[in-house]
This record gives structure tokens, C-alpha cells and sequence, in this order.
């Protein structure tokens, strides 16, 4: 798992559910995603990493 800052809208469909499933992520989201999920979004210039946010930024 990865924390990550959504920069744009990215959708995101695991291996393993062979596109029966998608996530839609809207941009400027945080979110703690599977390390396929950050590896795409990252790859595509969709997220950058980041820390997971403090109890004040929910």
C-alpha cells in the first residue's frame, strides 16, 4: 500500500478483476492505494507520492 495525491483524475482497474471493476479517483484526492494502483498512476503522471495526512486535513 501507497499513499498518494491524485494531481489529475485517474481510473483505475485491478489485474486481478479483468476490467470488472473500476476506481474512479478524482484529482487533489489522498489516498492509501495498492502498489499496482500507485505504480500506474505514477507512471502516467496522474499522482506523486506523499504521507499519509494529519487527523487536521480529513
Amino acid at each position: 500500500m501507497a499513499w498518494v495525491l491524485f494531481k489529475a483524475d485517474f481510473d483505475f482497474s485491478p489485474a486481478a478483476r479483468n476490467g470488472w471493476v473500476t476506481i474512479a479517483y478524482k484529482a487533489g484526492t489522498i489516498a492509501n492505494v495498492t502498489r499496482e494502483c500507485a505504480g500506474l498512476a505514477l507512471a502516467a503522471d496522474r499522482a506523486e507520492k506523499t504521507g499519509r495526512p494529519s487527523r487536521e486535513n480529513q
